[in-house]
């Protein structure tokens, strides 16, 4: 098992369309336009889970956070698109 650090001062660093959980969780989701439940989705467990609203600014927060929270090694990117 990997040894865990600690997120970034303040992680999430980057505001947006998102919620987030365990910040000791190796997981993050991310939907490309379509919704899930958010909540429910980091009360079970992930680091974080949101929407990603555009190709480029909504990228961009999502990287942004990840890198700035060396626990996250996987991301799940679903959704209907």
């Amino acid at each position: 098992m990997a040894n865990k650090k600690s997120p970034a001062s303040g992680w999430p660093l980057v505001k947006g369309d998102f919620h987030s959980g365990d910040a000791n969780s190796c997981v993050a989701v991310v939907t490309f336009g379509s919704h899930l439940d958010e909540q429910g989705i980091c009360d079970a467990g992930a680091a974080m889970c949101g929407s990603c609203k555009t190709e480029n600014l909504g990228l961009e927060k999502v990287i942004a956070n990840y890198i700035a929270n060396p626990n996250i090694r996987f991301m799940l990117g679903c959704g209907t698109e």
